[in-house]
């Protein structure tokens, strides 16, 4: 499974750059790995949720990750329950 994902506490630009990044892989599930900003999750409860599948880090079997897109983070220590598979030599991280 292909999953996109960002940084903890995710910002607009941190949203932005998921969809984007849904453009080039289309086949991935956007996930945020854990809370956002409380304007974006107001935003993202009136409006994104009907036009984008995003799923809940807790419902996703993080064995079943293959390919890890990660947006609007260089570190590790922010992606969540993510960083827990970001070792896997089997995963693809983009």
């Amino acid at each position: 499974m292909q999953v996109i994902t960002t940084h903890i506490n995710a910002d607009f630009d941190a949203m932005a750059s998921m969809i984007a990044a849904k453009k080039l892989y289309p086949e991935a599930v956007l996930v945020f790995p854990g809370s956002q900003e409380q304007t974006l999750r107001e935003f993202f409860v009136k409006s994104t949720v009907y036009l984008y599948d995003f799923k809940r880090i807790r419902d996703l079997d993080l064995h079943q990750v293959t390919h890890l897109i990660l947006v609007d983070t260089r570190q590790a220590s922010r992606i969540g329950r993510f960083q827990e598979i970001v070792g896997r030599p089997d995963l693809e991280i983009h």
